[in-house]
């Protein structure tokens, strides 16, 4: 058996998610988009460290590309003494996601699947699999969205969305932004890979939490190579401002709604992330 499962966003579970979260900045004199988006690869660990994720690339791989390992952080008061102290829990704990980098996006980013870890990891593997009272304490928000039909071991081991994800830094013309400026955007099409996250969901609102991590790492992009943001006007219906970022979020029972949205036609009609929808 392969160390790895594809997950794909047409197995998932629940509503189609899409979203873009993207930053304009001055064209650099010291650099330029190929150089941006070729670094951006080996650098994705030190843009995405954050108080919400870490990330380390690995030396495992999957179909002989190169493979991610993430952990979100999702924290939530936990009551010791009820009404009077609380402490806050990383209920994400202790699962971690695994992702494969598929594609370079002509270069200037790349786009990553996600997947189902198939090895032992005794660490994850071993508090999943204990008695009720344990595995409670261990990974509550998993433990309340588990039922007996699942096994919360092979649960946990799957990245909480099945689906894929696109970076990309390109002219802002390409992406129909005015003025000499160029983009980095991250664009995804993502559904919950189990009807256990559908669940935990609905408790920790775990899919309200990603664009925390986004936000925070193209900043983090913008910050440490030395770029001049360039705020943009009202990006239109459904587009919102964060910390200096615009993203734009929706969600959608099937794919025939996802198809028929405004922005996922765009970047579709433009080329952006070609390999963002795979085939059936």
């Amino acid at each position: 058996m392969s160390d790895f499962t594809v997950l794909p966003v047409w197995g998932g579970a629940g509503d189609w998610h899409f979203n873009r979260y993207r930053a304009v900045f001055k064209r650099p004199s010291h650099t330029n988009k190929q150089l941006l988006g070729g670094g951006f690869v080996s650098n994705f660990p030190k843009y995405v460290e954050s108080r919400y994720a870490t990330v380390q690339m690995t030396d495992m791989t999957y179909a002989t590309m190169p493979t991610f390992h993430f952990h979100g952080y999702k924290y939530v008061p936990i009551p010791i003494i009820t009404g009077l102290l609380s402490v806050d829990v990383d209920v994400a704990r202790p699962h971690t996601d695994w992702v494969v980098k598929i594609d370079d996006n002509d270069n200037l980013g790349f786009t990553a699947q996600t997947l189902k870890r198939e090895f032992r990891d005794l660490f994850e593997d071993l508090p999943t699999r204990t008695g009720d009272a344990i595995g409670l304490m261990v990974s509550p928000l998993l433990h309340y969205a588990a039922t007996r039909f699942d096994d919360l071991m092979e649960v946990n081991r799957m990245h909480f969305l099945a689906g894929r994800r696109s970076w990309r830094v390109d002219d802002g013309k390409n992406f129909e932004v005015d003025g000499d400026v160029l983009v980095v955007e991250t664009t995804a099409v993502e559904r919950f890979s189990h009807r256990a996250y559908v669940r935990a969901d609905t408790v920790a609102g775990m899919e309200k939490a990603v664009p925390d991590v986004w936000i925070a790492m193209l900043n983090n992009f913008l910050k440490l190579n030395g770029l001049d943001r360039v705020s943009q006007p009202g990006g239109g219906l459904g587009w919102h401002t964060k910390d200096g970022i615009d993203y734009y979020v929706s969600s959608y029972g099937d794919i025939e709604g996802l198809a028929r949205d405004k922005e996922y036609a765009q970047q579709k009609r433009l080329g952006l992330f070609k390999t963002l929808l795979p085939g059936r």
